[in-house]
């Protein structure tokens, strides 16, 4: 009968696991460096978003004869990022309506760009 040997692992086994090791871990980088730039950009439009909406906002809040085309450039405190708001008035659906088109745009590696349509009504 042979005697079988249960004392630890074999030389094969162990380069396996370091090889293994070594590519999982090479790979890291790459996965966290993309992982950053995506949550950058979410939390940017995100940001595009929410000023949009604010503008829009602001305009229902004013007397519908007040209201006209403007832009500002605000500044997203948390990123120091400069964005770009335009508001611009059209023709509604019905003569008491106007649409509202507020876009919000930036550069981030490329030009990049939200909008958001609503209707106001005098």
């Amino acid at each position: 009968m042979v005697e079988v040997r249960d004392e630890g692992f074999t030389l094969m086994e162990v380069v396996l696991a370091i090889g293994l090791f070594a590519i999982v871990m090479g790979s890291l980088p790459a996965v966290i460096i993309s992982n950053s730039r995506a949550n950058a950009f979410a939390r940017r439009v995100t940001t595009a978003v929410g000023m949009a909406q604010d503008e829009i906002e602001v305009i229902r809040s004013m007397r519908y004869v007040d209201v006209t085309d403007g832009a500002d450039n605000p500044t997203d405190p948390t990123d120091a990022m400069t964005y770009t708001r335009t508001w611009t008035l059209t023709d509604g659906p019905t003569d008491s309506t106007r649409k509202v088109a507020v876009v919000v745009s930036w550069t981030d590696q490329g030009a990049r760009r939200v909008e958001i349509d609503a209707l106001i009504g005098s």
